[in-house]
C-alpha cells in the first residue's frame, strides 16, 4: 500500500483485454511460470537475488507478527537501492521519474502465503515494503524491509537460490479488473468459488487493489479510516490476495477462493493533492453468494 514516495502513509473491462488477448492467455496454459518464494519477516525478505526474465509469480510467505506485501519497484539503468533510499529520505512529493512500479502480492496477514503473477523485464528492482506498523506511520521500508533483486534475460539462465524457484502452471484468467482513475471495474460479477482475476492499471496514475473480507455490518470506508487512524482495535475487515502499487499500463494476475459473503477493494496510493486514492472515490463493495 503505496502513497506518494517519500512516505505519507503506505501507501468496461473488456476495453483494455481483448478477445485475442483472452485467446492467446488460455492458449498459454501449457507453458509453465516462474515460482519464486520470498519469506516476509519483521522487518526484512528473505529470498533470492537473481530470477530469470518472464512471467513470475511470487509466493509470498509471512512468517512475521504484522502484515506485509511486496511491491516491485524496477529502476532506471544506473540506479540503485541507495539512490532510492535517498530519495525516500527527501521532501514529500511525487515519486522519482527513474522508478516504475511493477505490483506484486498484497497483502499477506501473519501466517499467510498469497501470489501474484507480474511480467518481470531484465533489470534492477527492488522489493519493499510500504505498509506501516499499527500505530506508525513509516512504512516498513524504513525499519529495512527493501532488498535487490536483479532479473537477467531468461536463456541459458539457472536463477539463484534453488529451493526458492520453481515452475507452476501460467495463471489463466477467468475475469478482468481495470483500475482507473478513480475507480474499479470488473468484467463480471465474482461469484462464490475461485476465480483467477487479471489487474490492469488504466491510469494514469499509479494504483493498487487492496482485497478485504468484510466484517458483517462493515463498509470498505470502515477499513480505510482504520488503516488512516493507526489500525487500533479489531480489524473491520481482513485483507486477502490482491496487487500492491503499479504504474500506468503494468498488469499482475492472481488467484482467490471467495467464499459466500461481502468484500471491498480500495486503494490507498496517494493523489496529487495529497488524499488517497480511497478518499477519491476508488472503493468498490460486493457480495459473493
Amino acid at each position: 500500500m503505496l502513497r506518494a514516495i517519500p512516505i505519507l502513509l503506505f501507501a468496461g473491462a473488456a476495453a483494455f483485454v481483448s478477445t485475442s488477448s483472452l485467446e492467446d492467455a488460455r492458449a498459454t496454459d501449457a507453458f509453465k511460470t516462474n515460482v519464486v518464494t520470498i519469506h516476509a519477516k519483521d522487518f526484512s525478505f528473505v529470498g533470492p537475488k537473481t530470477i530469470a526474465a518472464g512471467q513470475t509469480t511470487f509466493r509470498l510467505i509471512n512468517d512475521g507478527k504484522e502484515a506485509h506485501h511486496i511491491t516491485l519497484i524496477k529502476l532506471a539503468a544506473g540506479k540503485t537501492l541507495a539512490d532510492f533510499e535517498k530519495a525516500m529520505k527527501g521532501p514529500p512529493g511525487p515519486p522519482p521519474a527513474w522508478i516504475t512500479l511493477f505490483g506484486g502480492p498484497n497483502a499477506a496477514i501473519p501466517g499467510a502465503t498469497i501470489e501474484a503473477t507480474v511480467d518481470m523485464e531484465p533489470g534492477t528492482y527492488l522489493l519493499a515494503c510500504f505498509i506501516p506498523s499499527p500505530g506508525e506511520s513509516a512504512p516498513h521500508m524504513m525499519k529495512g524491509m527493501v532488498s535487490q533483486l536483479t532479473v537477467v534475460p531468461a536463456s541459458g539462465v539457472a536463477q539463484a537460490g534453488a529451493a526458492a524457484s520453481a515452475t507452476g502452471p501460467t495463471p489463466v484468467p477467468d475475469m478482468h479488473l481495470e483500475l482507473k482513475d478513480y475507480g474499479f471495474v470488473l468484467s463480471k460479477p465474482i461469484t462464490a468459488g475461485k476465480h483467477t482475476i487479471h489487474i490492469m492499471n488504466n491510469g494514469p496514475q499509479d494504483h493498487e487493489a487492496v482485497f478485504v473480507r468484510l466484517a458483517p455490518g462493515k463498509h470498505v470506508s470502515d477499513f480505510t479510516t482504520w488503516i488512516e487512524t493507526g489500525m487500533k482495535g479489531p480489524p473491520p475487515a481482513m485483507m486477502i490476495q490482491g496487487a500492491s502499487t503499479m504504474g500506468k499500463g503494468r498488469t499482475v494476475t492472481f488467484s482467490e477462493n471467495f467464499t459466500p459473503g461481502n468484500y471491498g477493494i480500495t486503494c490507498f496510493v496517494g493523489a496529487p493533492d495529497g488524499k488517497i486514492h480511497a478518499a477519491h472515490g476508488m472503493n468498490y463493495e460486493f457480495a459473493v453468494k
